[in-house]
């Protein structure tokens, strides 16, 4: 879709700090995507302090196509969370939960002074604290050195894509079935997930004594696509 251009000059302000020390930092499109929508919805409030909830966000149809955007087999629940975390783990969102006739409602707010004042007037216990993140499985990167071969600065964006669009499991399933079979090549991975994608995957487990037919993928009209060995150019 092309874009037609903005249709006013009124901008959306951003504190400098952004640009110059958090969105260096930021490695998951997720969160990315989260703190700009905040910084959004934030800045057409006039009630102080300027905050939004959880079922705010949940029901925020540009949001949801924003983040769906990033993978369609990961849901938008699942998105939300990961960036809302990563934001408050970073220490650019704070988050505030509100005791409410027997429930609670979830908040979240800029870290700034103003609203930090606000959240210790409302109570420190209300505070959530940022989860320590959960030690995390060996990256995409790191999974293929280990297993296929160096990754090239032309591969590298397509891991990265890759891990976007699929779930973590699915790229270490893939690269182990890779191994498994001898076929050490990023677009014998590349396919496997995108037939997975299409066709769903099969549940039954791997059989180490159910040889893996070869010939299947290496020979035949679309032999050409696959070789034995490792693939030195990946691309």
């Amino acid at each position: 879709m092309t874009f037609h251009g903005f249709t006013t000059e009124r901008l959306i302000g951003i504190p400098p700090e952004f640009f110059t020390d958090v969105l260096p930092a930021i490695t998951k499109p997720s969160e990315l995507k989260v703190t700009l929508h905040l910084f959004y919805r934030l800045s057409r409030q006039r009630s102080r302090p300027r905050r939004i909830s959880w079922d705010d966000l949940y029901r925020d149809e540009p949001l949801r196509r924003s983040l769906q955007a990033l993978s369609s087999l990961r849901s938008f629940e699942e998105l939300l969370e990961e960036g809302l975390a990563a934001a408050v783990r970073r220490g650019t969102v704070l988050h505030f939960v509100e005791p409410l006739d027997g429930r609670v409602r979830n908040w979240y707010l800029i870290n700034t002074p103003t609203n930090r004042q606000w959240i210790e007037r409302m109570g420190t216990s209300g505070i959530v604290p940022p989860f320590e993140e959960p030690a995390e499985r060996p990256g995409i990167i790191e999974l293929y050195e280990q297993n296929i071969g160096l990754v090239t600065p032309l591969l590298l964006e397509e891991l990265r894509t890759a891990s976007d669009r699929y779930p973590a499991e699915w790229l270490e399933d893939a690269i182990r079935e890779a191994v498994r079979a001898n076929v050490r090549s990023w677009r014998y991975i590349q396919r496997m997930l995108e037939r997975w994608a299409a066709n769903g995957r099969e549940t039954t487990p791997y059989q180490a004594g159910r040889p893996i037919d070869i010939e299947k993928y290496t020979g035949g009209q679309l032999g050409h696509l696959f070789r034995r060995g490792s693939d030195e150019s990946d691309l």
